[in-house]
């Protein structure tokens, strides 16, 4: 789910280079995954006719697969076109994965979350280290990282075609369009899609763009990944055990801003500072990333009485919190143009993680979300 999505970011260099792209056309090519996370929720009535969400899974994970090869082979159309599915197959596990928790292992919802967020977190990573390395083995350049992922994206939805349903989960009732479910009129629900989207599109915006930024913080391009990689795994382990504990806690105010205020702290830092120490504030910055995410994804489940009521507040909150995430990279490639310089675009990210900050407190109260 992540690989496809974060290997771009260190190859955008070779991309820029190998098809005379610009700035807004790299920062198009980052964002359809995205609108697709966003626009998919109007697909999810359909999607969810396929059945339980071990079925709904299996059949996104197929396309994925398609989506990764296809997109590797067929030049800069396929790699835009092939982006715009992959976009929506992960978008569709995105939705589902939140329900398959709640339906599967709802007592143990933060352990369960920080353990499939934190493996999407380290394969990121690696997929981030590995890219430029592979790019540079032989001639199929940019091609050849994207390889690995696409027989690893093979072998898991065969995995998953094989896998047997357990007969005790019940089908879920018939889903209706979030904008018609009690939580679309939820000020509290509202909260948690701002918090997710400004999170996210901080996110997507330093993912697309932390490689590129460190050429001119004395790193290399392969230095660069590599760093970028290290503070994703690092953010990741924290993942996999924060939420867990946080979970057994009803009020998680603290939490949220907490690691909003880290989040913005080490961005600030990034933006002043140049060689190998802002690993040290990379590594702040995604400990704060792997925190809120995972506490997102948790929320929708834990803040909802039912199965049907976390599609509806998942799918709410993801569809429009990567609307609002999709403009991260363009806002910041047109700081970087407007200002000519990377320092003051981060400084645009620092002022968007002080609103969610905001956003963090209201979200943390111990209230659940009408449904």
């Amino acid at each position: 789910m992540r690989a496809g999505l974060f290997l771009i970011s260190p190859l955008i260099p070779i991309l820029k280079d190998r098809f005379d792209l610009s700035i807004a056309e790299i920062s198009l090519l980052a964002g359809i995954p995205i609108f697709c996370f966003a626009s998919t929720s109007l697909l999810m009535g359909l999607v969810a006719k396929l059945g339980s969400s071990n079925r709904i899974i299996k059949w996104a994970l197929t396309v994925l697969a398609f989506a990764l090869l296809a997109r590797t082979f067929t030049g800069l159309i396929g790699l835009y076109l092939f982006s715009f599915v992959m976009g929506i197959s992960i978008a569709v596990l995105n939705y589902e994965l939140p329900v398959w928790v709640k339906e599967h292992a709802s007592k143990d919802a933060g352990f369960m979350t920080g353990v499939y967020s934190t493996l999407m977190g380290t394969t990121g990573a690696i997929a981030i280290a590995i890219s430029v390395p592979l790019a540079e083995l032989n001639s199929l350049s940019w091609q050849m990282a994207m390889l690995p992922w696409v027989a690893i994206a093979l072998v898991v939805s065969i995995y998953w075609w094989y896998k047997k349903e357990p007969e005790s989960i019940q089908k879920l009732a018939k889903p209706t369009h979030f904008w018609r479910s009690p939580a679309f009129k939820d000020p509290v629900a509202w909260a948690l899609v701002a918090f997710f989207g400004i999170e996210s599109m901080v996110f997507l915006a330093a993912a697309t763009w932390l490689p590129t930024i460190l050429l001119t913080k004395d790193f290399s391009l392969r230095a660069g990944a590599y760093a970028v990689s290290f503070a994703g795994v690092v953010g990741a382990l924290a993942g996999l055990t924060i939420p867990h504990y946080v979970g057994k806690y009803r009020d998680k105010r603290i939490v949220l801003v907490g690691a909003s205020l880290l989040t913005a702290v080490a961005f600030l830092a990034i933006s002043m500072l140049s060689g190998p120490v802002i690993i040290f504030w990379l590594c702040l910055v995604h400990i704060g990333f792997s925190i809120c995410f995972p506490l997102c994804l948790m929320l929708t489940g834990t803040k909802s009485s039912s199965p049907e009521a976390t599609r509806n507040m998942s799918t709410m909150m993801q569809s429009i919190g990567y609307a609002i995430s999709a403009v991260g990279p363009g806002l910041m490639g047109m700081l970087y143009q407007g200002f000519g310089n990377w320092n003051t675009a981060l400084l645009g990210l620092v002022a968007l993680t002080m609103v969610q900050m905001t956003m963090g407190w209201i979200v943390g109260k111990p209230t659940l979300i009408s449904s």
